[in-house]
């Protein structure tokens, strides 16, 4: 069995009619991720699409009474949240969650493993983490009956009856996001990661480096487990609180992809274990230092430049490191020299 986390994903986000939630992904993203592709050095696009779908999973702090998730007490805790989530994934997790699963036809999801090279300034993704959150408050106030938006705008008056009752006009826009705004963010998924948004933005030799990383061994099947623990505590929990556990399961979900992408993160070992490696091995000393010395004076000519992934491209690499600047080098050898400096 082949580790699904776009199948999982849904399913546990997945809207309950009993409980009004829509599908927090990827119906959610499809709001933000057009800023993304619009002004790529504006947004980080990790904070983004995390930010889209906190405010759904912090619903499992309603026992708080003060407490609301998509208000402002909610937008309080999920903007840090989001920040330290996307920080986390893209610096420890990212690599080896993309890296437990294959491609899905046209979602080259593997190549999402080079998010890992990405450093966006803070501010860049703190701002794209506030309108991520914004984003999810502001669609679900117009898409949900009971709340403020559709209230002050009459979307809470019937449109039509149907088979189970009157649908108003904030419930049908709630199954067009459903459908229509499901398949919208499955399609701009595709093309984030397509060569003209991610190719362009990172380098499609970077990309191609990352995707052909090797990986620890049993990483889908370890990543199966792992995910199947962290929907079985979600809907613990859930039940024990007396809740219908979807938050609490997606919640626990979102958790168990940073410990996948974690556990399964390839390490210096890892590659290590792959042919050809001893040649890195004695020379990985040397050529940490002198790169040492060479991105400090690097900084000071990409800091202009240092919230786009596109300086990644044009980085000038080290004449001590024969092995990771030659052009005939495998990927895995250059993967294997910047696991070392990590």
């Amino acid at each position: 069995m082949t580790f699904n986390p776009l199948f999982f994903s849904s399913a546990f986000a997945a809207g309950c009619d009993r409980c009004g939630v829509p599908l927090t992904f990827p119906a959610h993203q499809a709001a933000v991720l057009p800023l993304k592709l619009w002004r790529p050095r504006w947004f980080d696009g990790t904070a983004l699409v995390v930010g889209a779908g906190v405010p759904d999973l912090l619903n499992v702090l309603g026992f708080v009474d003060t407490f609301e998730s998509h208000k402002w007490s909610g937008v309080a805790v999920a903007i840090p949240f989001t920040v330290v989530y996307s920080m986390i994934l893209r610096r420890y997790a990212v690599d080896g969650l993309f890296g437990s699963i294959p491609d899905f036809g046209p979602l080259k999801a593997r190549s999402y493993r080079v998010l890992q090279h990405g450093r966006p300034r803070f501010l860049v993704t703190l701002w794209s983490a506030l309108i991520g959150v914004l984003s999810h408050v502001i669609v679900d106030s117009f898409t949900h009956t009971w709340r403020t938006g559709s209230q002050t705008v009459g979307f809470d008056n019937t449109l039509f009856t149907g088979p189970d009752g009157p649908v108003s006009i904030a419930k049908t826009l709630q199954y067009l996001g459903h459908t229509v705004g499901s398949l919208v963010g499955m399609v701009l998924f595709v093309l984030v990661v397509s060569d003209k948004h991610l190719g362009d933005w990172y380098g499609n030799d970077v990309i191609d480096e990352a995707r052909d990383a090797p990986v620890r061994a049993g990483a889908s099947e370890r990543a199966k487990w792992i995910l199947a623990t962290s929907v079985a505590l979600g809907t613990v929990w859930g039940l024990q609180v007396g809740w219908f556990p979807i938050f609490h399961i997606g919640f626990a979900t979102v958790l168990g992809f940073l410990v996948i992408g974690i556990v399964n993160r390839p390490t210096a070992a890892t590659l290590a274990t792959c042919p050809d490696t001893s040649i890195l091995l004695t020379t990985t000393s040397s050529t940490r230092s002198v790169e040492r010395s060479s991105k400090t004076s690097l900084l000071s000519a990409t800091s202009v430049r240092r919230s786009s992934p596109k300086a990644l491209r044009r980085r000038p690499r080290s004449s001590s490191a024969p092995e990771e600047s030659s052009p005939d080098a495998p990927a895995w050898k250059k993967r294997f020299a910047k696991s070392t400096r990590s």
